[in-house]
């Protein structure tokens, strides 16, 4: 628990802080980089989400109820992309709950605000997209009058968990039969908006109670299990857990908060609005405060926090995320700074580079977004039609890659794979509940010999999970339309994380799908 520090001794102590940041990076040269997109989007930008052919579907802002696709070249270049129009879902949504799900189409639900004139609604509909029939249907409402942008889970057990923005009840989307049922309350009178939701091996997920622990100036977090269907308390001001969660989030900064994404040694890392992080320990049941984050205003060092900011964490294990100056310029107040965290040292640190985006310094962090690509790679948008892709440096520990152990034809076009780690550590990228693009699947790449790279299309993996360990996995995949027959490198990434490549023999029957 930190300590009360005066106004003089605490800007000392920013400063110092700064002073050492400044030397990491000057001592620490490595190969990242950030490039432009070559090609500018066909509309500003919002949600992304990473589609299981290896395309990310984009939404447009004019307006909101449009969709784009970014398509790698055929090298398998995202930064050499290209754009193309998508069918426009039926109501314009803007913060919303999303997934992929194992049958590569994407289910939506809510919206803060709906309708060409944005009006905040809260609606509690939904839509699902198919991207075979490029199509909308409609989906069975969630059984509040008002979902708006509360979180939700895709589960192991083909149901999807949403939260309540009106109550502290949660409800059990069944996607196979389209209906809705009531799943379990939280333990604390706590409703679920402004929440980010994180998943944890085996498919529990982990939140962290801000009305609650901002009402009480306590330390709270629950923890829901699929099998049990029930929330327990994980919050060391009961005693059910060990350890400290600073005050992540206040009324003066809206109660909002940032993400919480699950770090490749198996903590939870929560970033607050208030500059002050979390990480929790599943293993042991313990929270601990993790660094403050600590920007640049004016040429002095302040504290920035994540008051709806993106996260995204990489095949270094680290963690790239954005912040404003919130905490001292009051909620969603610009400028934004992107930060690294480094797990290992328990820093935080400004990203070095630094992207030269002209968008930071006069926004908020809550208009950006953050996505893993296959190529373990970062997607940024500012909002603008402008994208960025951040190349970090460093790779993914070797036990903590995705292994191929088999590919097998099943006929009619359609193969399955084998192996372990499929789906990756983490969801790959996280915001809270404005926007939702869990990445937890697997996603496959075939290259030939002319090093041309083809992304089949991934469906009906076995596991939903994160961090799967030993567990024997499988994934069927479609080829990509224009292959021809010959010897290919096939590699899995799950979350921005890639297996080794395996080669394999496609034939022409295979191709034609007989």
């Amino acid at each position: 628990m930190r300590g009360k520090y005066s106004a003089r001794s605490l800007a000392v102590c920013l400063a110092v802080i700064l002073v050492m940041f400044q030397g990491r990076a000057r001592a620490h040269k490595n190969d990242a980089s950030w490039t432009p997109l070559a090609n500018k989007a066909l509309d500003d930008t919002g949600t992304m989400l990473l589609l299981t052919d290896g395309t990310v579907m984009v939404q447009g802002y004019a307006p909101g109820s449009n969709w784009m696709r970014l398509t790698p070249d055929i090298n398998g270049s995202y930064i050499e992309g290209t754009w193309s129009s998508i069918a426009p879902m039926s109501t314009t949504r803007l913060y919303y709950a999303s997934h992929v799900l194992p049958s590569g189409k994407v289910w939506l639900l809510g919206g803060e605000y709906t309708g060409a004139d944005y009006t905040p609604t809260f609606t509690n509909t939904g839509e699902m997209y198919d991207p075979i029939s490029n199509s909308w249907s409609p989906i069975a409402p969630h059984p509040d009058t008002h979902f708006g942008d509360d979180p939700s889970m895709l589960l192991p057990n083909g149901k999807i968990l949403a939260g309540s923005i009106l109550s502290r009840k949660s409800f059990l989307y069944d996607i196979a039969t389209n209906t809705w049922s009531f799943g379990a309350a939280k333990v604390y009178n706590d409703r679920s908006d402004e929440e980010g939701w994180v998943a944890l091996p085996g498919g529990s997920v982990v939140t962290y109670d801000l009305f609650q622990s901002i009402a009480t100036n306590g330390s709270y977090a629950e923890r829901y299990d699929p099998a049990t269907n029930t929330w327990s308390s994980i919050s060391p001001s009961d005693g059910t857990a060990s350890g400290f969660i600073p005050q992540l989030s206040s009324r003066a900064l809206g109660f909002e908060l940032g993400p919480l994404v699950r770090l490749c040694d198996g903590r939870i890392f929560v970033i607050g609005a208030t500059g002050h992080t979390a990480l929790y320990t599943p293993s042991r049941n313990s929270w601990a405060a993790g660094p403050d984050v600590i920007g640049t205003l004016a040429g002095a060092p302040q504290v920035f926090g994540a008051d709806d900011a993106p996260a995204a964490v990489m095949p270094n294990c680290h963690v790239l995320f954005a912040a404003d100056a919130g905490p001292t310029l009051g909620v969603f107040k610009e400028p934004t700074q992107l930060f690294d965290f480094d797990p290992d040292a328990d820093t935080i640190a400004p990203v070095d580079p630094p992207i030269p985006d002209e968008v930071l310094p006069i926004a908020p962090a809550f208009i950006f977004r953050m996505l893993i690509l296959p190529t373990g790679q970062v997607l940024l948008s500012d909002s603008t039609s402008q994208l960025w892709v951040y190349t970090p440096d460093g790779s993914s520990p070797h036990k903590l890659r995705p292994r191929i152990e088999g590919i097998k034809y099943k006929g009619g076009g359609v193969f399955t794979l084998t192996g372990q780690q499929l789906n990756g550590q983490s969801a790959g990228s996280a915001y809270g509940d404005d926007v939702e693009s869990d990445e937890n699947y697997p996603i496959i790449s075939l290259t030939d010999k002319d090093g041309r790279v083809f992304y089949a299309r991934t469906t009906n993996w076995s596991l939903t999970t994160v961090a799967t360990g030993t567990a024997k996995e499988t994934v069927d995949f479609t080829l990509h339309p224009g292959m021809s027959p010959g010897n290919f490198k096939v590699v899995v990434s799950g979350s921005g994380t890639s297996s080794k490549a395996v080669t394999t023999k496609i034939s022409a029957a295979e191709i034609d799908g007989r």
